[in-house]
C-alpha cells in the first residue's frame, strides 16, 4: 500500500474529505456543547495548511482554477467590496468571510483532486455524505422533529431549510449516478440503493423545486447515456411512481397547503421577491445593494403591492439584486467554466462517469436556483472543484502535425 505522505498531499486530501464529512453530518448541531466549535473550519484549516507544506517543501504546483476560479475571486472580491455601498455593511462582511470559505473548498478540490483514484474516491465520498442528511431528515420525520409548517421534513444546521436540503439530495442524486455508473459488480447495486434514502427524504421535504429537478437531473443522466437508458428510465419511472402514488400525494398535497382562495401564496411571495429584486437592479444595475443585504434593502425597493419582505428565491435574481451585473457575469462565467470544462473529460472513458456526474449536478443546482437564493452554497463549489480537477486529468490533445514539404 502507498504511504500517505505531504509530498502528494495525502494528508491534506484526508483532511479534505473529514471536511466533507463534516459540512454535511453537522456534528456542531447535535449538541449544544458542540454549537461554538467549528469542525468544518477546522478540518479546512488543516487540509490548507498541510497543502501549503507539500507546496512550500516539495515545490508542489497549485493552480487557481482557471478561467473559472478567476470568475470566483473577481466575484468574492466584489462581494466584500460590496460593503462599501451595501445598505446592511454588517450582514455583507458576513457574507464575504463566509465566501471565504467557500472559495477555499474550491480550492482544495481543484488541487488536491489530482489523480483518478482519488476523483473516483472523493466523488463515492460525496455521494456517500449526501446521504447522511437524508438518513438525518426521515429519522426527525418520523420523531416529529424539525418539521417546518407542520409536515414539511428538514434536518439541523444547514437542512433546517427543507427546500436547502432537498438542493443537496438533488446533488446528491447526481453524484451517486456517478459513483454507480464508475463502480463495477455489487457495488453497483450498492450505489443503486442509495437513491432510496434521497428518494425518500425528497418526498418528505415536500420540495416541489426539489422534485423538478431531481427529474431534470434523471433525464439528463439518462439522455447522455441512451445506451444503458432502459435500466435508468426504469428507475425513473419508480420514482415517479413513488412520488405519484404514495400516501397524500405530497405534490397535490404541497400545492393544496399552499392555496389560499384559489391562490398559491408561495408562488405569489416569489414572484413578490423577484419583481423587488429587479426594481433592486434596475436603480442599482452595476452595483445592487451589497451581499446580503436584499431583506434589508427590500422596503426602499419593493412595488407597493407586494407582500412582506422575503429572500429572493431565486440565485439569479439575488446575484444582480446584490452584487448588480458584473456580480451576476462573474458568476454565470464560473458557471458556465465548471459545465463546459468537463466536456472534454466526457469523452475520455475513465472520467466519463465523473464529468457526467458534474454536469448533471450543475444542472440540478440550476434547476434549485429558480426557486431559491444559494449562490452562496456548498455542492456548487465542490461541483466547480470536481470540474477543474476533471479537467486537468483529461488527456491532451494528439494533434497531427503535417510534414514539411520538400524544397524543389
Amino acid at each position: 500500500m502507498r504511504r500517505m505522505t505531504t509530498g502528494n498531499g495525502a494528508w491534506a486530501f484526508a483532511a479534505l474529505c473529514a471536511f466533507v464529512a463534516v459540512v454535511y453530518a453537522n456534528p456542531g448541531n447535535w449538541f449544544d456543547s458542540f454549537a461554538d466549535v467549528g469542525f468544518a473550519k477546522i478540518a479546512a484549516g488543516f487540509s490548507l495548511a498541510l497543502l501549503a507544506g507539500s507546496c512550500l517543501l516539495y515545490r508542489r504546483k497549485l493552480s487557481l482554477g482557471g478561467a473559472g476560479g478567476a470568475m470566483l475571486i473577481g466575484l468574492f472580491v466584489l462581494v466584500g467590496a460590496s460593503a462599501w455601498w451595501s445598505f446592511w455593511p454588517k450582514m455583507t462582511v458576513d457574507t464575504f468571510l463566509d465566501g471565504l470559505k467557500f472559495f477555499a473548498a474550491f480550492f482544495l478540490v481543484a488541487n488536491l483532486v489530482d489523480s483518478e483514484k482519488r476523483l473516483r474516491f472523493f466523488v463515492s465520498w460525496l455521494a456517500w455524505a449526501s446521504v447522511i442528511p437524508a438518513v438525518g431528515c426521515i429519522l426527525s420525520w418520523s420523531r416529529g422533529e424539525h418539521l417546518v409548517d407542520g409536515d414539511r421534513a428538514a434536518w439541523i444546521g444547514i437542512f433546517a431549510n427543507p427546500n436547502d436540503l432537498a438542493y443537496h439530495l438533488v446533488v446528491g442524486v447526481a453524484l451517486v449516478l456517478a459513483a454507480r455508473e464508475a463502480a463495477t459488480g455489487w457495488r453497483r447495486h450498492v450505489y443503486l440503493s442509495l437513491l432510496i434514502p434521497l428518494g425518500v427524504a425528497l418526498l418528505l421535504t415536500q420540495s416541489r423545486g426539489g422534485m423538478l429537478s431531481t427529474g431534470a437531473v434523471l433525464l439528463l443522466w439518462t439522455l447522455r447515456s441512451l445506451r444503458r437508458a432502459p435500466a435508468l428510465i426504469g428507475v425513473g419511472i419508480a420514482l415517479v411512481c413513488v412520488f405519484q402514488l404514495s400516501p397524500g400525494d405530497p405534490w397535490q398535497k404541497r400545492n393544496q397547503e399552499s392555496t389560499y382562495h384559489g391562490e398559491d401564496v408561495s408562488e405569489r411571495g416569489r414572484i413578490d421577491a423577484w419583481r423587488t429584486g429587479m426594481e433592486m437592479a434596475k436603480e442599482r444595475p452595476m452595483t445592487g445593494v451589497g451581499a446580503g443585504a436584499f431583506v434589508i434593502a427590500w422596503p426602499s425597493f419593493a412595488p407597493g403591492d407586494v407582500g412582506e419582505a422575503r429572500t429572493e428565491h431565486n440565485t439569479f435574481v439575488q446575484l444582480i439584486a446584490e452584487l448588480g451585473i458584473p456580480g451576476l457575469l462573474m458568476f454565470l462565467g464560473a458557471f458556465f467554466a465548471g459545465v463546459f470544462g468537463v466536456s472534454r473529460a466526457a469523452r475520455v472513458p475513465a472520467l466519463e462517469p465523473y464529468a457526467r456526474g458534474v454536469q448533471c449536478g450543475l444542472a440540478g443546482f440550476a434547476m434549485c436556483s429558480l426557486s431559491g437564493g444559494i449562490a452562496f452554497s456548498w455542492p456548487f463549489y465542490l461541483l466547480l472543484g470536481l470540474s477543474v480537477a476533471a479537467r486537468r486529468l483529461t488527456p491532451p490533445v494528439r494533434q497531427s502535425v503535417a510534414p514539411m514539404a520538400l524544397a524543389a
